[in-house]
């Protein structure tokens, strides 16, 4: 079976409530920001088409090692940061207090890795997720790779970095020492994956507001259909320091894939998907996880109940490192972040009635379900006209994929 986990980074997305994926980035370089646009003819991995068999996995693209999860009460994970090892170009901000979660709040990170398995590279794009399950609600809160933070044991660094690193745990504690929220789960996925999982869905229409001309072979204004390379390229994309209008156009691809994951029983595909792209992208979910969470995707896929929020010029200072010729990062103005990530919590806290749409959702994926297991033989046998000379013969089907059952919503 091919194996690729752009999906797997979907199947988050969709559990969470918005896919995942904004698994694109551009390649940065460290000391002069550029427009730049992927090139799969120089990655690790090669162009995405023919997709990669099983044995062509690479060996450490998989994270199987153990990690820790931290709850977001736990008071001995804030304790104890390590101190710089290198000399930082700018004094070290304090250490932000905790923010304040319910228990039941989800608080989950994606990423997406500019570089090809089996690398580790720099994680252009960071999207933080809380979710409400109780009241089917999520804030998905975008961050800039720029952002100048603190790295705990490194130094005064871009946030981009802090995976290559330590790994997961390091950008954990970026997180916690820097925002006060400490994700229990994380997706990384790669360019290859996201234009893979793109092509999937058979391609996906974009609203463009502002044509591109000079821009992925030119790109007008309207309503635009894309294939995965195009939709790769719009999402990496970045002029000069605007990394700002970037994150914007992730999170309106972001919107755009999860809503047609949810849609004409799309999602009933997820375990197939899972395992084509397993052995990509590094996570610490299990299948068994994501499909607990279809429900709850569906109703997420209603209208207004993902709020989409973002690190933007209103919470940052364009600043320019010492001693590194044009070399510009964000520095972060703590309060008005804090500000931000508290409105995105807020808004998650407050129930509201759902439309009928989650309703057709529901219907489209049982009326999936139902296709799939008729297809295999399951709810239609035929029955054997001729008697067998050895014996009674029982027709027996394929037992179909197993669905999460889906009650109602109620109207709080």
């Amino acid at each position: 079976m091919k194996k690729r986990v752009g999906l797997l980074y979907a199947l988050i997305i969709v559990a969470i409530a918005y896919l995942g994926l904004a698994l694109q980035g551009c390649q940065d370089n460290e000391a002069t920001i550029t427009e730049n646009t992927p090139n799969f003819t120089d990655s690790g991995r090669g162009s995405p088409e023919p997709r990669p068999e099983q044995d062509q996995t690479p060996a450490l693209a998989v994270d199987t090692a153990p990690v820790e999860r931290p709850e977001s009460g736990d008071s001995s994970f804030w304790e104890d940061f390590p101190p710089p090892s290198i000399e930082p170009a700018t004094p070290i901000p304090p250490q932000v207090e905790p923010l304040a979660l319910e228990d039941n709040i989800l608080v989950w990170v994606l990423l997406g890795s500019d570089t090809e398995p089996p690398y580790t590279g720099q994680t252009q794009a960071i999207h933080l997720l809380f979710i409400n399950p109780r009241f089917s609600k999520a804030s998905l809160i975008s961050i800039p790779g720029d952002l100048y933070v603190y790295i705990p044991g490194y130094t005064m660094q871009r946030i981009n970095t802090a995976y290559a690193i330590g790994g997961i745990e390091t950008l954990r504690k970026t997180l916690a020492y820097n925002f006060g929220v400490v994700p229990s789960r994380f997706v990384l996925a790669h360019p290859g994956d996201f234009q893979w999982l793109v092509d999937d869905l058979n391609g996906i229409e974009v609203t463009v507001f502002a044509p591109m001309p000079g821009v992925c072979g030119g790109i007008r204004a309207g309503l635009v259909q894309m294939d995965g390379s195009l939709a790769l390229c719009y999402a990496a994309y970045r002029a000069g320091v605007d990394e700002i209008d970037r994150l914007f156009r992730q999170q309106q691809l972001l919107r755009v894939i999860f809503h047609k994951l949810t849609e004409d029983g799309n999602l009933i595909q997820l375990p197939v998907l899972f395992a084509s792209y397993e052995g990509w992208v590094k996570t610490d979910f299990a299948l068994s996880e994501l499909m607990g969470y279809i429900p709850l995707a569906l109703r997420l896929a209603d209208p207004d109940r993902v709020g989409y929020y973002m690190i933007g010029w209103d919470q940052i200072t364009l600043w320019e490192v010492p001693g590194y010729s044009q070399a510009r990062v964000f520095l972060p103005d703590q309060a008005a972040v804090k500000e931000m990530l508290q409105a995105a919590v807020d808004s998650i806290m407050v129930p509201s009635p759902f439309t009928n749409q989650v309703l057709t959702l529901e219907a489209q994926l049982t009326a999936a379900h139902q296709a799939t297991a008729t297809s295999l033989g399951q709810l239609s046998p035929t029955p054997l006209l001729t008697p067998s000379p050895f014996g009674t013969v029982t027709p027996s089907g394929t037992e179909p994929i197993p669905i999460p059952t889906i009650t109602p919503p109620g109207y709080p």
